[in-house]
């Protein structure tokens, strides 16, 4: 063989070298998931959680009623906004309670309701930072809602 011949020989070896080391993982049999029927299920949340809500594991326990700290002009500034924010979003889930939703619509409907139940029970807690964003965020939500 001349030294022409080798040189050209040397890349067509080294490309069947290549090609045989990729063939040789076809071999393995393929491995599949675990079918959707064979998987444990998750555990569920508990009942008092709402769609949308952070869950409950994701902020510390709170050991004191936050509201507690606020004086009593903070207190009763922090209750106006509330009432405020509530009244607008409980007034724009009142126009939409009784028309035909689209989907869209019906999901932002809910979740606004979700909010200012949630409200309420932070009232009850008296956690007014935590319901007072809670009222802000159904406010904002049903800004959105377009019931004429």
């Amino acid at each position: 063989m001349s030294r022409s011949s080798e040189r050209s020989l040397i890349p067509a070896l080294l490309l069947c070298a290549a090609a045989l080391s990729i063939a040789g993982c076809a071999h393995r049999p393929r491995q599949t998931g675990v079918p959707i029927e064979q998987r444990p299920t998750p555990p569920q949340p508990p009942p008092e959680e709402k769609p949308g809500a952070p869950p409950a594991t994701s902020a510390p326990p709170v050991t004191g009623s936050v509201g507690a700290t606020m004086n009593d002009a903070e207190r009763e500034q922090a209750r106006q906004r509330i009432i405020a924010d509530t009244t607008a979003a409980s007034a724009a889930v009142k126009k939409c309670a009784t028309k035909t939703l689209l989907p869209d619509q019906e999901s932002v409907f809910e979740t606004t309701r979700g909010y200012l139940i949630q409200t309420r029970a932070a009232l009850k807690r008296d956690e007014l930072w935590q319901a007072e964003s809670l009222a802000r965020k159904a406010r904002q939500l049903a800004l959105s809602l377009e019931c004429h």
